[in-house]
Formats: structure tokens, C-alpha cells, sequence
């Protein structure tokens, strides 16, 4: 009786390991067969997801002052989107071409003139001094920022739109502050350094 238990519990050994040898070589098979076809959607999946990290700012040289005016620690990616983003607010405010209206808003904002104090004697007298192109627009630019940062809007995308929009309905502060600087150099006219030498030499 002992024998034959002995003998049974020998055959059961015996056959235990082929059954799992069995069993986890076709697990293992079965692993192989799937990881790497799970492998390929994962890398195909990652490799169709579209990556969006730039903003849809035009390579103008008016937008691209705008962009430099407004970066600090030359952070111009962050001033790009932030100019992107209050484009979107005054296109949804303006219902029209958001960078033409921004174009028309800065013009229109631009001084003429600029005021420069020396002295004369004991006098000092401000001389009105033309300006070029980009030095008018960068003050317009700064004027247009000041203004916004007076704004109740909580974010800058929506105070720097809601005055571009204001400076081309007429309302903004920074038409008033043009009027006066041009009434100053106006005044002050006696003083401008004019060559009316127009001889070519």
C-alpha cells in the first residue's frame, strides 16, 4: 500500500512540471505576441498626436515691435501667445480683421513730434523734434500699454484689446495725450532747429 502511494505521488511529480513548463511557455508566447503589436499603437498613437507650441503671430515688422515691446527677460514666446491672445479678444470684440485694426489703432495713436528741453541761458526751452516711423510707433506701443494696465479687465489679453478697440473708436486716453503733446509743440514751434539750406552739396 505504501508502495503504491509512493509510486503515485513520484508520477505526480513527475508530470506537475511539464503542465506548468506548458503553461508558461504559452504565456510567455502569448506576451511576446502582444507586446510588441501593443508596443506599435502606443508609438504610432504618440507619433499621430499633433504637437502645437507656436502661436499664430504674423511676421510683420509692426506685430514684431509689438512682440519686443511687450517681452520681458527675453521670454518671446510668452509675449507672442499674449499678443495672439488679445488678437482673439479684439476680433470677437471688433468683429473685423484683428492685426488691421491693430495696425489702424497704433497709426492712429502715433505722435508726430517730440518734445526736447535745453537750455537757452537761464531759460529752458522745449524744441519739438520730428520723429521716424518705428520711434512712433514705439511710443504709441508704451502709450497703449500704460493705458491698459488702467483697465478693469482681469487678464492683459482683454485690457490691451479693449484699448486698441477704444483708440479706434476714438475714447481712448492716448488720443488725448497726442493732442496735447501735439498742442505743446504747437506753442513751442519758435523753437524748432529748421535748416533752410536745401542746397545738395
Amino acid at each position: 500500500m505504501s508502495r503504491i502511494f509512493l509510486q503515485n505521488i513520484r508520477t505526480i511529480n513527475t508530470i506537475r512540471p511539464s503542465f506548468t513548463v506548458r503553461a508558461l511557455t504559452t504565456a510567455s508566447e502569448a506576451l511576446d505576441t502582444q507586446v510588441p503589436a501593443a508596443a506599435t499603437t502606443t508609438t504610432t498613437a504618440t507619433a499621430t498626436k499633433p504637437i502645437t507650441t507656436e502661436t499664430s503671430v504674423p511676421n510683420d515688422s509692426l506685430v514684431s515691435q509689438l512682440v519686443n515691446t511687450l517681452m520681458r527677460d527675453g521670454k518671446k514666446a510668452r509675449a507672442q501667445r499674449l499678443v495672439s491672445d488679445s488678437m482673439r479678444h479684439l476680433e470677437t470684440k471688433s468683429q473685423q480683421e484683428p492685426y488691421s485694426v491693430l495696425a489702424g489703432a497704433i497709426e492712429e495713436a502715433s505722435p508726430l513730434l517730440k518734445l526736447t528741453s535745453t537750455k537757452k541761458g537761464s531759460k529752458v526751452a522745449h524744441v519739438p523734434t520730428a520723429l521716424r516711423e518705428r520711434q512712433r510707433r514705439r511710443r504709441a506701443i508704451t502709450w497703449i500699454i500704460d493705458a491698459a494696465a488702467k483697465r478693469n479687465e482681469k487678464t492683459f489679453e482683454e485690457r490691451f484689446a479693449g484699448e486698441i478697440y477704444d483708440v479706434t473708436q476714438g475714447t481712448s486716453s492716448v488720443l488725448q495725450k497726442k493732442l496735447q503733446l501735439h498742442k505743446q509743440a504747437l506753442a513751442n514751434r519758435a523753437n524748432a532747429q529748421v535748416n533752410y539750406n536745401t542746397q545738395n552739396r
